[in-house]
């Protein structure tokens, strides 16, 4: 049985402990190959940090002795090449530091710096003079500013440099805008000012900059989520090859769809359920494809493990199928959409990625945020933090869409609280659920439709010229992800005919029919013959209803769902 290292990020721990590994080290040799100093982004919690540690295990002098037992049973450990462990290694990670003032965020990113340097000196003290070592550590940790601390770490490295034979420095920085990612929504002066002219944080790489032309540092490798923080910088840093987007580096991190099978055979799933369990886990945590010509979609590993962990221990699925600490992204999804206080100017983005689960972008290879951040920029950001993926190619563009089940539910959450906030309109949790299971329970949708009615009347009133179709559609398919036991498929295809919305039972559940529902919206001021609008839907509907897909389903429902103004209209097919 597999041992799950589910939220370890520690390479050394994951190997002395016998924790599964994924085996990535081949990669090093193409990193080798690429340009010296590299970025590499990806969505959160991905893997970024344990691949990190690897680097910093491999390259670091200090691990020679510890290189067969931590490599040799993987890739790079049978043919390492020669640059393993030939460097001193100073490492950064930018996580954890508070955003709430712009005080305490110079004060955490200082403080970080500080961290990270000490440990290098105190790594490397031997290669320093053993009688002005403790003035070297003095001065350089008391510098005020990060990129002083720099100066002053690099300054002293030239100096021991000139007397003696001492390895380069190779840099590693584990997530390199956490911190500004926050600052770009809700202070968006304060993170201009960071990364602009002469803010601490260009500062601090303008310092890298030159250590790599003095040839201090000879090789750089950075993750992060976006590269607005660095297309910011612009000549503050432009020495960084960003390699994200090439299609041989794919699935440098998350895992393939074969490695998932391996991971879900060695927890131990049935055979008798593993095809079962491999869809379930295929809809909640794959589909992302960074780029229109990668091989195959990756998983989020994160995700994967999660499931994993719970379900080797109870043999069960998870109450929740969405990770807690994927969860609270949900907030990074409205920060994203709040950017230069434009959130209200994308809600039509939000509605019609609710209603259709896709949309047309050119995607942004770089950011100006001095200038307007319009939908090509909004959607380019979402796709680069995880929260939307290529589906394919468009002429001059791309088109995208969720990756998966587990966002296409954090949007879901998003749009419920723009319901609830901006308008003012709470809903009561307790009859929204006993609105869901009913319907799960008894393939009865009335109480739905009352709460579906009570938001139309407010938000039509409200917004009357621009409510149409797709915003009736997206408040379904918001409410209808309120819950744990269905799937809820937006424009499900059946033998190319899309049905608004299907739902569809996730495993274990006791639900005993899965439902269709057909939508029409007329405004109030249009005059219809609702019958006639309800049997054109019916007859469309019937049409979805005797394709193969629905006729093998045995307890199914199926509804007509019109809305006039703000009267309500449905019919039940008989099937």
């Amino acid at each position: 049985m597999l041992k799950i290292p589910y939220g370890e990020s520690d390479f050394t721990k994951v190997i002395r402990n016998g924790f599964f590994y994924q085996d990535r080290t081949a990669f090093i040799r193409d990193l080798e190959a690429a340009p010296s100093f590299l970025f590499y982004l990806r969505p959160r919690r991905f893997g970024k940090s344990l691949f990190v540690s690897m680097l910093e295990h491999y390259y670091a002098l200090e691990y020679q002795a510890d290189f067969k037992h931590l490599f040799g049973g993987l890739d790079i450990g049978k043919n390492p090449t020669p640059l393993a462990n030939q460097f001193m290694v100073l490492s950064f990670e930018f996580t954890g530091i508070q955003t709430n003032t712009p005080a305490n965020t110079e004060a955490g990113f200082l403080g970080s710096v500080r961290d990270s340097v000490g440990l290098f000196l105190s790594q490397y003290s031997d290669f320093f003079p053993s009688d002005t070592y403790k003035d070297i550590y003095k001065d350089v940790m008391e510098k005020e500013e990060p990129n002083l601390v720099m100066k002053a770490l690099f300054f002293h490295y030239k100096q021991v440099r000139q007397d003696r034979d001492v390895p380069k420095i190779y840099l590693l920085i584990d997530e390199y805008d956490h911190f500004t990612n926050e600052l770009i929504s809700f202070n968006f002066e304060f993170f201009a000012k960071s990364v602009t002219q002469n803010g601490f944080v260009r500062k601090f790489y303008e310092t890298i900059k030159v250590a790599t032309r003095d040839k201090i540092v000879d090789r750089l490798f950075i993750t992060g989520v976006s590269p607005v923080t660095l297309d910011s910088m612009t000549s503050g840093f432009n020495i960084g090859t960003n390699i994200t987007l090439r299609p041989h580096f794919h699935s440098m991190m998350g895992f393939v769809e074969s490695e998932v099978e391996n991971i879900l055979i060695g927890i131990g799933v049935k055979e008798a359920d593993f095809t079962t369990v491999l869809n379930d886990l295929r809809a909640w945590y794959d589909g992302y494809l960074f780029h229109p010509d990668a091989a195959s979609h990756v998983y989020n590993p994160d995700m994967v493990l999660y499931f994993s962990e719970y379900y080797q221990s109870t043999k069960q699925y998870p109450d929740d199928l969405l990770d807690t600490n994927i969860a609270t992204d949900y907030t990074k999804i409205r920060n994203i959409f709040k950017i230069q206080q434009r959130e209200d100017e994308h809600l039509g983005t939000l509605r019609l990625l609710m209603d259709t689960g896709e949309i047309s972008a050119v995607l942004a290879k770089e950011f100006s945020l001095v200038k307007d951040f319009k939908q090509d920029d909004l959607v380019s950001l979402l796709f680069y933090m995880g929260f939307l993926t290529v589906k394919a190619r468009e002429l001059g563009g791309l088109i995208f869409s969720f990756p998966n089940y587990v966002i296409e539910k954090l949007y879901a959450d998003y749009f419920i609280s723009i319901v609830e906030q901006k308008e003012g309109l709470p809903i009561d949790n307790t009859k929204l659920n006993f609105a869901l299971r009913t319907l799960a329970l008894s393939g009865t949708p009335q109480y739905l439709y009352t709460i579906v009615t009570e938001i139309v009347k407010v938000l039509s009133s409200r917004d009357s010229k621009d409510f149409n179709e797709m915003s009736l559609k997206a408040i379904f398919v918001s409410l209808l992800h309120q819950q744990q036991f269905y799937y809820v498929h937006s424009e499900f295809e059946t033998e190319r005919q899309y049905v608004d919305v299907f739902l569809e039972t996730v495993t274990g559940n006791p639900v005993k029919f899965e439902t269709a529902f057909e939508f029409k919206y007329v405004k109030k001021g249009e005059t219809i013959n609702v019958k006639d609008e309800l049997d054109k839907a019916e007859i469309q509907l019937i049409n979805y209803m005797t394709t193969k897909k629905f006729l093998q389903k045995p307890s199914l429902k199926a509804f007509v769902v019109l809305v006039h103004g703000t009267e309500l209209h449905q019919r039940e097919l008989i099937l």
